[in-house]
């Protein structure tokens, strides 16, 4: 009988080949805690604070009250008067008063504000998402492979050692042990690379997320449809690079619309106070004064008005970019979903033909030649199931950074 227990090379079927039932989500938590610790987002929180100050300062407007005082004697050279020094002074106050369109589109303009604040958190949440994933997502796969080729080696070194009990006893040929030997020993140096891969890889993500602590192994994303289906179910428009553009362009119209009237000048209104001649003379003088507008004004209208179309064709071609990153995340996980089943499939059938080049070899009709490649076959298969299933939750990850992640409180 060849080879009576290579039977024990089927032993690690496809460990890969379905994921666990009932999986939920740590990978998104996991996520969720890394880009939190982010000096990038703890920016974006403090500007939130920036823009709530800057909106106050919009909404109050850019006037104040203005307060004057001023006093002095007053010399008489009269012989005939019967003081010839007196003491005077004069008080007033006055403010310049937005007129009401204005105030109103300075209102909006406090509320954008905040909106784009916000807009800018949510950009640092999905750059960094973006970031987590791309890291995570190197990882999982030279994590997957690693567990792949390590299983491989095991079960090969396991093989060889038995064909070279065979051989001890006189049952087998020492050609056949050496080449079982020599595909352990490769095997074995494919698992090596495949671990020192994934240990650079962990490293990299453990350094770009100093405060937070990582498992050894990565931990299986959830791919089930009550994970997949909102990713192509999601509003493009709640997207932060879609929302921010609209936002953005919807500031330069309003910076456009106030520049108009600015054309306008606001007036300024004053109560004036005066006392003359120590009191002899007494006045309140209201006050009204209005700027004349002139080029300058013009000119810095017109400005806003073509930042406005700038910015608007921004937002068309900002708002097209973003959709057609969806559309081609969500094309591309829809691929990776298709190639992961058909890799699984891939996998069973090497399997089942492995098994039947076993049997024949055991009969001595299958050569070990064709058994190693048979065995080869099978490992490909397995490694191209690591890498679709590496690639399918990277997918996820990218679509559900785009489409702003998870809902949180």
């Amino acid at each position: 009988m060849k080879l009576p227990l290579i039977a024990a090379a089927l032993a690690g079927t496809l460990f890969l080949a379905q994921p666990a039932a009932g999986q939920t989500d740590p990978v998104v938590d996991l996520m969720e805690q890394a880009i939190r610790t982010s000096p990038a987002y703890q920016s974006a929180r403090a500007d939130v604070d920036r823009a709530n100050a800057s909106a106050n300062r919009i909404a109050s407007g850019p006037y104040e009250f203005e307060v004057n005082a001023s006093g002095g004697q007053r010399k008489i050279d009269d012989p005939l008067a019967s003081e010839s020094r007196y003491t005077e002074w004069s008080a007033g106050i006055s403010r310049t008063v937005r007129l009401p369109g204005k105030r109103q589109v300075d209102s909006s303009l406090a509320q954008l504000e905040i909106d784009l604040a916000g807009t800018g958190l949510d950009q640092s949440l999905f750059a960094e998402r973006e970031m987590f994933a791309a890291l995570w997502s190197a990882w999982r796969r030279s994590d997957l492979l690693s567990e792949s080729s390590a299983s491989q080696a095991a079960e090969a070194q396991r093989i060889a050692e038995l064909q070279q009990i065979a051989v001890d006893k006189g049952a087998e040929r020492q050609i056949r042990a050496d080449q079982l030997a020599a595909e352990a020993g490769l095997l074995q140096l494919q698992a090596e690379q495949d671990s020192t891969a994934a240990k650079v890889a962990r490293a990299a993500l453990v350094a770009r997320y100093p405060d937070l602590v990582f498992p050894e192994r990565t931990t299986s994303l959830d791919v089930s449809g009550d994970m997949i289906d909102p990713l192509f179910e999601s509003d493009i428009e709640t997207m932060p690079a879609y929302r921010r553009a609209g936002l953005v362009a919807e500031q330069a119209r309003l910076k456009a619309q106030r520049a108009r009237m600015e054309k306008r000048p606001d007036p300024t209104f004053g109560l004036d106070f005066g006392n003359e001649f120590g009191g002899a003379e007494t006045s309140v003088m209201a006050r009204v004064s209005i700027p004349i507008g002139g080029s300058a004004r013009r000119a810095y209208a017109q400005e806003m008005s073509a930042s406005a179309t700038v910015a608007e064709l921004d937002r068309v071609t900002a708002q097209r970019e973003a959709f057609q990153a969806v559309q081609s995340a969500r094309q591309s996980l829809g691929a990776s979903m298709t190639l992961y089943e058909k890799s699984l499939e891939t996998a069973e059938s090497s399997r089942k033909i492995l098994e039947t080049i076993q049997k024949g070899y055991e009969y001595g009709e299958i050569t070990i030649t064709e058994f190693l490649n048979g065995r080869r076959a099978y490992i490909s298969a397995e490694r191209m199931v690591a890498e679709q299933r590496a690639r399918l939750e990277s997918d996820v990850l990218h679509l559900l950074a785009l489409t702003g992640g998870p809902e949180t409180e």
